[in-house]
């Protein structure tokens, strides 16, 4: 397994991982993402080298965002942090710990780059908020966006 920055050669698999991972989200009845995912946007993402892509042998199995972050959730977060988004996993591959590599990943960037880093899920995904507790990552609480809550983590000690 492989993880890198996406390139502009990746926007049509990154979009395709991002569709097939929000339908199964649909399907739950979880609605924080859009579909189909906007082409412009993952591209506009893409050439601002926020998106990272997940391969094995060759094929584009998931990804997910760094972005750099102010403020979320009406929370105060320290200055200079950064934010993991739209982790997704094709669904043949979940439940294969692609996940806990993305989150390894992640722990490794922040602490290269020395900066803290956040995330989120709908406060309703009860498998997801226990796997984010399992690798240690620390829930700050749940809050309010539009119609529906989303817990946010913060990253602590590596797993």
């Amino acid at each position: 397994m492989i993880i890198n920055l996406a390139g502009k050669s990746d926007i049509k698999p990154v979009v395709e991982v991002l569709d097939k991972a929000t339908l199964k989200l649909l399907k739950k009845d979880i609605k924080q993402w859009t579909y189909p995912w906007p082409i412009p946007l993952v591209e506009n993402e893409i050439a601002q080298k926020l998106v990272y892509k997940v391969e094995i042998e060759n094929l584009v199995i998931g990804t997910f965002i760094i972005k750099p972050i102010r403020s979320l959730n009406n929370l105060l977060i320290k200055e200079n942090s950064l934010y993991v988004a739209r982790i997704a996993i094709l669904p043949e591959y979940q439940g294969k710990n692609i996940g806990v590599h993305i989150i390894s990943y992640c722990w490794s960037f922040s602490k290269k780059h020395k900066r803290d880093m956040y995330l989120d899920c709908w406060a309703g995904n009860v498998t997801l908020k226990e796997f984010y507790s399992k690798c240690g990552l620390t829930c700050l609480g749940d809050f309010p966006v539009d119609d529906y809550y989303v817990s946010v983590y913060c990253f602590g000690e590596e797993i």
